[in-house]
């Protein structure tokens, strides 16, 4: 049994091929699928918008393999309604999961990396959702990425995005579960907090974790 674990794909209404037939394949040789939030851009598009959109042709294969759905914090549960279950088996604020070698939890990370930043912000952001100022800071935001990752690739984000204290890190969960986080789109492994940030699938990036079924991961990062 394979299980995928990807996050931060921010689909909006406007379908990519390349980014589909990437993550279709991945999906299509994975017998579980976990999506650990940001699935679908919702500061920006409506949810009615992104499920007639073209990914919807996702949909029936991510329910062919026991997907789980981490909420976020640009995809809030507030944004959605239960249509979500038309991708996923089952849609969480985090999800914990066994195998004989590794113990994972799985949580976006939106109040565990720069909180208070992030709290704040968010609440702000839920507001704005959908207004002209909202969609035009997306814009901006996601053409910036886009040449940024292009030219510097997927680590061009500062390193404090993914800063995790040892004490926050052990009030969240016992050290013996390995922490997979997004958010912060920067793909990083901290072995000495069991933290992990799987970083964003999106600008041409594919950022994502594999687990076999005892339990052991690989982190990769490869173009699409």
């Amino acid at each position: 049994m394979s299980t995928l674990v990807f996050s931060d794909t921010h689909f909006t209404k406007n379908f990519h091929q390349r980014q589909f037939e990437t993550l279709s394949k991945l999906i299509s040789e994975s017998d579980k699928v976990i999506i650990n939030g940001d699935f679908w851009e919702g500061l920006s598009v409506s949810f009615d918008d992104f499920m007639k959109s073209g990914w919807n042709k996702l949909f029936p294969l991510l329910k062919q393999k026991d997907t789980v759905y981490v909420y976020g914090n640009h995809d809030d549960k507030t944004h959605s309604d239960t249509r979500v279950y038309e991708f996923c088996n089952k849609a969480v604020d985090e999800y914990y999961l066994d195998f004989p070698k590794q113990k994972y939890l799985f949580k976006h990370g939106q109040d565990i990396l720069f909180p208070k930043y992030s709290r704040n912000r968010h609440q702000k952001n839920i507001k704005r959702a959908g207004s002209l100022w909202m969609k035009t800071n997306i814009s901006v935001a996601s053409f910036i990425q886009t040449v940024v990752f292009t030219l510097l690739g997927a680590r061009a984000l500062p390193s404090f995005f993914n800063y995790i204290s040892k004490d926050l890190r052990n009030k969240i969960s016992s050290p013996q579960y390995l922490l997979v986080c997004g958010h912060t789109h920067r793909p990083y492994l901290n072995k000495r907090n069991n933290f992990v940030d799987i970083g964003f699938f999106n600008y041409g990036w594919a950022n994502y974790l594999t687990i076999d079924d005892s339990g052991e991961f690989k982190m990769i990062s490869e173009r699409y």
